[in-house]
């Protein structure tokens, strides 16, 4: 797939692959070298290799992308969505998924939508073309290749607690990453692991 084609979907509702759990229905946000961004109806923003898109196509709800006659129907929609993206979450930037994966360090991350290969756990490693995940006290080595997705996940949707109005509205990326306490019990780890 190339690259400008990509460019030419963003801002755009798009799906990518056809179905099962690998199956992302959202707004394109942005493509990079070898990623794209993709905030779903839910607010979730998820990565996405591209080497692991089977196919994109644009949902029904761009049917009238180029159709003159719903020119002010369509700035009004870019309008009412532009004021809606200023309350979603922001999204990570890297040039590569290595190096957003480097970023997205100390976060409690899901990896892969769905079905045998979803993770979710502690990202607190990436580099050497692997990444390590703790899941319950255990470190969970994925090579890079096999991750399709990945997204930062929310502690209280994960959790099945729910917030009240003003907890929602301080809610941001930083909730999602690991106290320095947790930092420091999982870099003990790390050395354990790391001496066998």
């Amino acid at each position: 797939m190339s690259l400008n084609y990509l460019g030419s979907l963003i801002g755009t509702e798009v799906k990518i692959n056809r179905g099962g759990p690998d199956s992302i229905v959202g707004r394109l946000l942005s493509v990079h070298h070898d990623y794209l961004v993709i905030r779903m109806n839910d607010g979730t923003i998820v990565y996405i290799q591209l080497q692991h898109i089977k196919s994109i196509s644009s949902t029904n709800s761009n049917a009238s992308r180029g159709n003159k006659s719903n020119k002010s129907n369509k700035s009004n929609k870019s309008n009412r969505s532009n004021r809606s993206n200023r309350t979603h979450q922001r999204f990570e930037h890297a040039y590569t998924f290595e190096g957003l994966l480097g970023q997205l360090r100390y976060t409690n991350v899901q990896i892969n939508r769905g079905g045998p290969e979803k993770v979710e756990g502690l990202l607190v490693h990436s580099g050497d073309n692997i990444i390590l995940i703790v899941v319950n006290n255990e470190i969970v080595r994925i090579p890079i290749f096999h991750v399709k997705s990945i997204n930062a996940l929310n502690k209280n949707k994960s959790n099945g607690n729910k917030s009240n109005s003003s907890n929602k509205n301080n809610k941001s990326n930083k909730s999602n990453k690991a106290t320095a306490a947790q930092i420091v019990a999982i870099k003990l780890m790390l050395q354990k692991y790391r001496s066998r």
